[in-house]
């Protein structure tokens, strides 16, 4: 601040306060601020017309003080572009390509305005729309510094009027069509975009568009529109009573460019196979290939398994509740996925759903926390089946499922099954040869069938060919054509009784009152057991290609019931 001369004169500081430019000055320098001041005030005495007002304001900060930076974004204002100045004609769809301000190239699809076209894919980054119908185009994404003048318009087409329609029927180029592969895109006469998918049955919708596609022929069918209050508005010229629909909405239908509109669906083909090749004559196979589990008369069983962990340790007598009643099924596995058996350690009461300790519980082998898998499930018939997977059941579930971990699985049903001894023959020489029908000559020697017949049971037989081969007068070896030799020098004198190890039971049992004399080293006693099941040809088909799936697994349980 300056000395002042007597002609000078002391503004006053304005009424309304103003923010003034900060002043930097250092900690000493305050002082010598504050005598200034106090010299211009007592210097403005001595001017003639002077009359002090309001107060004086000094700003400063230290000189140390740090910079503080911040800063704002701000949403920059779209540009709007009148493509057609001159002409009232629509644009034609997919036509527009211009330069904007020698930075990037932008084009349309569908009412959209993209830049940045990657040429490999023709896609690129969304950054505005276009009216086609007014020619207005915003961009809304660009780079800085934008000349909005400096515009290079690379290709435009204009028509004189757009083929409008309020429905569109037509077929795809083959059949059968993957369900819910169906997608249909388009855009309004003035540009706004739509789109449109097809459900699993068929069913499309989406906005501005509803109808529905039969997979099976290829047929579409699109109804381009919406739906609103019929209230207020019987005077329009689009009102029309038949389009009230069953939920009291109205349909009023919206044109639509019928040259915008695009769809993309998968369709099947199918290739002839050789029959030596999949081991099955494919006359016999559906054209698309694909073959129901589950057909109308058979039997399905629908089930939800949960895994509940129980509380280590477990305890003599402890009695747990699964909070499921009703369930099928209860079998606890230990921390390594090992079974453990109830024998001895357990007990079950699937009604109440609850798992009871033994009292003198041993779990030595089993590392603990254990968990308690168990399953509900219903076994019901099946009227009718779709081959989208829908099913009809004849009777309503016992149970409430929920969706996660609910399956349906296919039931083979075989009717009442037994075990038993059949084909039973003598034969003189082994030839090596595991034939059902006698080769070469029969023995001497026989065994009585009618008062000793060869007994089997449920539990204890398997699908077997067996053989008593003798290596002596009075001694043979028992063999099975899978099991092999299960036991050396058996003497006829004792009853024959080979334990099944799988069921702690005999495979069948051989009484010692029913050999005759004559037999000799050599001779062999040939029959079969049927086991108490049925056969059953699993098949997997693998189709060529990269492994999508490497973990795929399936499980087969055998169920029954028993008098």
């Amino acid at each position: 601040m300056g000395t002042m001369t007597s002609s000078e004169r002391i503004v006053p500081w304005p009424r309304e306060p103003q923010t003034p430019d900060p002043v930097t000055v250092t900690d000493s320098g305050i002082k010598t601020i504050t005598s200034q001041v106090t010299k211009i005030t007592e210097k403005s005495k001595d001017v003639e017309g002077f009359v002090p007002a309001g107060l004086a304001h000094v700003v400063y900060c230290k000189a140390d003080t740090a910079v503080v930076t911040r800063s704002k974004i701000f949403e920059a204002s779209p540009i709007v572009l009148d493509l057609t100045p001159d002409t009232g004609q629509p644009i034609v769809e997919g036509s527009i390509f211009f330069k904007l301000s020698n930075v990037e190239h932008y084009y349309d699809r569908n009412g959209l305005m993209y830049r940045s076209m990657d040429a490999r894919t023709g896609g690129g980054i969304q950054s505005g729309t276009v009216n086609y119908a007014t020619g207005e185009c915003i961009i809304t994404e660009y780079a800085g510094d934008i000349d909005v003048k400096a515009i290079k318009l690379e290709s435009l087409a204009t028509e004189l009027g757009k083929q409008s329609i309020t429905e569109a029927h037509f077929r795809t180029p083959g059949a059968p069509v993957r369900p819910g592969s169906f997608y249909v895109a388009g855009a309004l006469l003035d540009g706004t975009p739509w789109n449109a998918t097809a459900d699993f049955n068929g069913v499309i919708t989406g906005d501005y568009v509803q109808g529905g596609i039969d997979v099976e022929t290829g047929l579409v069918n699109l109804y381009f529109g919406g739906t609103m209050d019929p209230a207020g508005n019987e005077l329009e010229e689009w009102y029309s009573a038949e389009n009230i629909r069953p939920d009291g909405k109205l349909w009023v239908p919206v044109p639509v460019a019928a040259e915008s509109i695009t769809y993309n669906c998968v369709v099947y083909s199918y290739l002839p196979l050789d029959a030596d090749l999949i081991g099955i004559d494919p006359v016999r196979l559906p054209t698309d290939g694909r073959v129901p589990i589950i057909a109308k008369g058979d039997t399905a069983v629908i089930h939800n398994t949960k895994n509940d962990q129980l509380t280590a340790p477990l305890t003599a007598g402890q009695v747990i509740d699964l909070t499921r009643q009703n369930v099928s099924l209860i079998e606890l596995y230990d921390v390594d996925g090992n079974y453990v058996p109830s024998a001895g350690r357990y007990t079950v009461d699937l009604k109440t759903g609850t798992v009871t300790m033994a009292e003198s519980l041993n779990l030595v082998g089993f590392a603990e926390p254990l968990t308690a898998m168990h399953r509900i499930e219903d076994m019901v018939l099946v009227t009718d089946t779709q081959i989208n997977g829908q099913l009809t059941l004849s009777s309503a579930l016992a149970h409430d499922y929920e969706l996660d971990g609910t399956y349906v699985s296919s039931a083979l049903e075989f009717g009442d099954l037994a075990a038993k001894v059949t084909n039973i023959f003598d034969q003189k020489t082994w030839t090596n040869v595991w034939s059902d029908k006698l080769i070469g000559d029969a023995c001497v020697a026989n065994y009585n069938t009618i008062n000793f017949p060869i007994i089997t049971t449920n539990k204890g037989a398997i699908a077997e060919r067996w053989m008593l081969k003798f290596v002596g007068d009075t001694a043979f070896d028992v063999i099975g054509e899978n099991v092999g030799v299960i036991e050396q020098n058996h003497q006829i004198t004792n009853t024959l009784a080979p334990i099944n190890p799988a069921t702690g039971v005999p495979y069948f049992t051989i009484a010692l009152d029913g050999w005759g004399a004559g037999w000799a080293t050599g001779n062999i006693l040939r029959f079969e057991t049927e086991a108490a099941n049925h056969h059953i040809w699993i098949v997997r088909t693998t189709l060529p290609g990269p492994v999508t799936e490497p973990n795929d697994e399936f499980t087969l349980q055998i169920r029954g019931d028993a008098d």
